[in-house]
């Protein structure tokens, strides 16, 4: 069998809620490495943010949803906004009361209010809600090495992406209006029912596009990938790898748009598909 390139999302189609990878997946992660296939994590999650996945070994590391790319340890793209649309977007944001994030290579920059919207979708019923929720706000910032935004605005550093939530879809409008000639907007379907979460990410840099980059550095032709995704910022590396693959637990429109629905990321979906494809 010709060498693949499999390419993995994090949230929700590698990692399990609780933020783990299963022993399963991981097996079957290695045996096909063994095999002489090659697996890269694809993620919108900054390169801070998807640091903990690490340890699993893969061989390329794509983060900010396209914006870095990493091949064997070295980095082979990396995509920043320009200032000018960072301001764009802050302020249309600002005067929508939209809550946003700025997401730099190793840190991100967010408020405590965001701070919290990320975190309050899992508190437990009955819980000590004071305690639990400090400490689940200090491992959110310690995982995604969280600064607050007047930091950023004290001394900017290079930012790949842009997160934002809302209450309600009017409120996006005019921010869309504003912001589509330069952005793709894309809406996921996690965190709590009463906010509407998502990201903007400049136009010719996706997951898609990182695909063929990762293709075109190794010489290996686009017949040979396949992909794992759950949401529609996946959409572009469904569609760009040969066989893309959506979890069962993933969202209903990005089905229309899979070769295969795989068992949930919960029922370890990535390693029966890697096994009924005879990777391994």
């Amino acid at each position: 069998m010709d060498k693949k390139l499999i390419f993995l999302d994090a949230d929700g189609t590698l990692t399990l809620p609780d933020g783990r990878v299963s022993p399963k997946v991981q097996e079957a992660i290695h045996q096909v490495q063994k095999d002489g296939h090659e697996v890269f994590l694809c993620t919108g999650r900054s390169y801070a943010g998807a640091r903990p996945l690490f340890p699993i070994g893969f061989d390329g590391i794509i983060s900010s949803a396209g914006g870095y790319i990493e091949v064997h340890g070295q980095k082979i793209f990396e995509s920043c906004l320009s200032q000018e649309d960072i301001q764009l977007a802050r302020h249309i944001f600002d005067q929508h009361h939209i809550l946003y994030n700025l997401e730099a290579n190793h840190m991100t920059f967010q408020d405590e209010k965001m701070n919290y919207e990320f975190v309050k979708h899992r508190l437990k019923d009955g819980e000590n809600l004071n305690s639990e929720l400090q400490r689940l706000l200090n491992e959110q910032k310690e995982h995604f090495n969280i600064h607050p935004l007047k930091e950023y605005d004290e001394n900017p550093i290079p930012i790949q992406k842009l997160c934002f939530m809302c209450e309600k879809e009017e409120d996006l409008e005019e921010p869309k209006r504003v912001l589509s000639d330069k952005f793709h907007f894309v809406i996921h379907e996690i965190f709590s029912q009463d906010v509407i979460n998502g990201e903007i990410i400049m136009k010719g840099t996706d997951k898609g596009t990182a695909v063929e980059k990762v293709c075109e550095y190794l010489n290996i032709p686009i017949q040979n990938t396949i992909a794992f995704g759950d949401s529609m910022n996946d959409y572009a590396m469904i569609q760009t790898c040969e066989y893309g693959v959506v979890m069962a637990n993933g969202s209903k429109e990005l089905k229309q748009y899979g070769n295969a629905i795989c068992e949930s990321v919960q029922d370890d979906g990535i390693y029966h598909e890697l096994h009924r494809l005879g990777l391994f």
